[in-house]
Formats: C-alpha cells, structure tokens, sequence
C-alpha cells in the first residue's frame, strides 16, 4: 500500500471512530462532543482560529529556521573546529536539560507576553536533534569519497559541497521527521504556558470555560499541523535524496 493512501485511510477512519466511541462511551456531548459539533464551530468561527493559527505557525516557523541556522552552523564548526566541538559540548548538555517550564518562566519575566519567548522554546526543543544529526552526518563521510577528493585536490568548500553535505542529506532529513512536527508542538506549550494568542491559548481558554467542542477543534488543527508538517518533510525527503544521488555521481 502506498503511503498516499494510508493516509486517505487514516483521514476516513478517524471520523468513523470518533462516532463509534461516542456511540460506546454514551458520553453526553459537553464531554465528548461529536464530530459534527467539532465541525461546526470550526465552521462558525474559522476566523478565529485561523487568526490564531498564524499566530502558531509564524512563532514555530520562526523558531525552526532560527534552529536550523544555528545548528547547521555549529554543526560546521565543529567540523573543521574540533576543539570548538569540545568546548561547545557542556553548554549544550546544560541547555538541553534544563526544564522548560523554568526557561518559560524568565523569559516571560525578562520579554514579558511577547512572540520572543515562544520563539526561544522552540529553538530549545528544534535546536539538539538538528545539531545531532548534522554533526554526525557531517563527520561519517565515507574517507573513500574524501581521499578522492584529495587526490583531486579539491578545496575544502569543494568537498563540502560534493561529499560531505550530500552524505550528511539523511541525517537532516531524520532530524526533520522529529524536529518540524515538534515545532508546531513546542509553539502550542509555550503559549499555554503563557499567552494571550495562539492555539495553545485557546486550549487553556478552552479549559476555563469548560467549552469542549473548541478544544477537541484546537486538538484537531494542531493535530493537522503536525501531520502536513511531517508529509512536507516526506516531500522534501524525496527531492533531496534525488539531488543526493546526482551529486554523487
């Protein structure tokens, strides 16, 4: 069965399950609202969770191609670095380990109900598995292809560019499957940690007034998100593992 498929599968079974489950459950509809309620107010108020949606997109988006930079570039560092590597490890550790709920915490204190706070988790939670995987995918260039390359006498920029990006292409496509999907994710906790915007407030708005319908449509958005987020990195995955195989050969 083709992955396109599965997923037409999957989008035509979620309904019938919700039904089901409700039908089984004999939940009363303030708990486990159908999906017809579901679709409603998303039909009723789609400007409001549109308006809010964008506010989610542009603090993941923004996060992630601010994590990205900032890993690809470390992740260069340390390769023609490697002291770099050593002296940059620790902080990493540090960073990575410290409770986000106490990083949110000062941020919100320090930057007050902005886009910045949200944006730096995102960084935080994007920002190690791209490092990772690009670091490791940049150091476990096959030597075969680099001695070609001296032999050559290719520059570094010609190696880079031939050799050791191309094969590092998988690991930062890998990095991707975990860390785009969880930029959506990261995007909605930092605002229902502290905001006044975004879908993850209106999960906590949502809560407070006891509204369960506009919580299981937030849920079904953010559950969207992510799903074309990790369909768009398959996408690219295909279009980089085509130019991959042309540039190594």
């Amino acid at each position: 069965m083709s992955e396109k498929k599965a997923y037409i599968i999957m989008f035509i079974t979620i309904p019938l399950v919700w039904i089901v489950a409700k039908e089984i459950s004999g939940f009363p509809d303030f708990l486990l609202p159908p999906p017809g309620m579901v679709g409603e107010i998303l039909w009723d108020e789609y400007e409001l969770f549109l308006e809010h949606t964008w506010i989610t997109l542009f603090e993941a988006l923004s996060g992630y191609l601010i994590a990205n930079i900032l890993a690809i570039s470390l992740a260069i560092s340390f390769l023609y670095i490697p002291w770099f590597e050593s002296l940059a490890l620790p902080w990493t550790v540090v960073i990575k380990n410290i409770p986000f709920v106490t990083i949110a915490s000062i941020l919100i204190i320090t930057m007050g109900d902005t886009p910045a706070p949200k944006i730096i988790i995102v960084v935080l939670v994007t920002f190690f598995p791209i490092l990772a995987n690009v670091t490791k995918g940049l150091q476990s260039t096959d030597q075969v292809l680099l001695d070609r390359m001296k032999t050559l006498h290719a520059n570094h920029w010609q190696v880079f560019c031939k050799v050791r990006w191309p094969s590092a292409i998988p690991y930062y496509i890998a990095a991707h499957e975990i860390a785009f999907t969880g930029s959506i994710i990261a995007a909605i906790i930092a605002e229902w940690l502290f905001a006044r915007k975004g879908l993850g407030f209106l999960i906590v708005q949502a809560m407070t007034q006891y509204r369960a319908d506009r919580l299981y449509a937030v849920t079904l958005v953010a559950s969207i998100l992510a799903v074309g987020a990790y369909i768009l990195v398959k996408v690219l995955e295909r279009s980089l593992s085509r130019w991959q195989d042309q540039t190594l050969t």
